[in-house]
């Protein structure tokens, strides 16, 4: 059974893609946070360990799974909104180590901290969250 169908104009190209880490991509680019965008501009390695390096202030080398994991789940959950209560129940680590780990990312990488203050905030005020991206035609 068929349930979507998508007709193309002719010339026209329809492109799906899957970008790996596309939301801490997009995170980088929108707050301009210069360390987060060099971080991500490197060729090849783990974005989880290196993450974790980078905040942690320990070699990649020396990153524990643990700690790749717990990464993930305080970048993930800070784009989503994710509280320190949850994040503490999800790394099930104490309420005190959870905001620890929010505080030292936060400082590590502040103009993400700024820029999704901002994002709060605006959403507040406004009842929506606007942002602007190029876009190019193929």
């Amino acid at each position: 059974m068929l349930t979507i169908c998508i007709c193309m104009q002719e010339g026209w190209v329809l492109l799906s893609a899957d970008y790996s880490q596309i939301e801490i991509r997009l995170m980088a680019h929108f707050s301009g946070d210069p360390s987060l965008i060099s971080l991500l501009s490197k060729p090849a390695g783990d974005v989880f360990r290196m993450l974790a390096a980078q905040w942690t202030g320990l070699s990649e080398s020396a990153i524990t799974e643990q700690q790749r994991e717990h990464t993930k789940r305080l970048v993930y959950g800070l784009l989503y909104g994710m509280g320190v209560n949850t994040l503490s129940e999800h790394l099930q680590c104490p309420l005190t180590d959870a905001q620890q780990m929010l505080d030292q990312f936060k400082a590590t990488f502040p103009a993400v901290a700024v820029w999704l203050n901002q994002a709060v905030q605006s959403c507040r005020q406004n009842g929506y969250v606007t942002f602007s991206c190029m876009c190019y035609a193929l």
